[in-house]
């Protein structure tokens, strides 16, 4: 049973370094008993304390469920941040004539490393004729260190009190909540069309 008492806890913290990014699916599921109709108005709820990013992930997952024939709204316009309650998400579906409510959270963050190793080539050493010298010079390693973001995506038939579909996503490296959220939404959409839940 879905617990309507959602803690806006941490999330955006880990959303805001620059560097390149990528988002990949790991896993997913979708309720076997599950038949349709698909859904055709989602509210988007992102979890995170910071309220600058939760405006900015709902509002581009909205635009991006809109841009492929999904109805969507963002629940920062219903919903206050803190605890929510059953009836305050009802109400806030009601008001947005939504059928289901996809809610966002991030379940871990992780400090990843990578090491590229030196490159070593052949030297010279002294002048002249004789003056060669076999020999090797070295780098150091090129080492780099990253965040892995695990993200917790779960479509909520909220009617009927209950899941009809999830995904958990690593995205790395998120340049910006913007950004993540672009490539978040690319990958999750895909998928949810492909299961034909929207």
């Amino acid at each position: 049973m879905f617990n309507a008492r959602i803690a806006f806890a941490t999330a955006a913290a880990a959303l805001v370094l620059a560097a390149c990014s990528s988002t990949s699916l790991k896993d997913s599921w979708k309720d076997p008993a599950f038949t349709g109709p698909t859904y055709k108005q989602v509210l988007v709820l992102g979890v995170t304390q910071s309220d600058s990013a939760r405006r900015v992930f709902e509002d581009g997952f909205a635009n991006a469920l809109r841009a492929v024939g999904t109805g969507a709204t963002s629940s920062y316009n219903t919903l206050a941040g803190g605890a929510v309650s059953n009836v305050q998400l009802s109400d806030a579906l009601a008001k947005t004539n939504s059928d289901a409510a996809l809610i966002t959270r991030v379940l871990r963050v992780k400090k990843d490393v990578s090491v590229t190793p030196g490159f070593a080539g052949p030297g010279f050493y002294g002048r002249g004729y004789g003056g060669y010298y076999g020999g090797a010079w070295a780098s150091a390693p090129d080492v780099n260190i990253y965040d892995v973001i695990t993200i917790e995506s779960t479509l909520w038939n909220l009617k009927a009190d209950k899941p009809v579909w999830s995904a958990t996503s690593e995205v790395t490296e998120p340049a910006s909540v913007a950004k993540a959220t672009e490539e978040l939404a690319k990958v999750l959409i895909g998928k949810m069309k492909a299961d034909g839940v929207i």
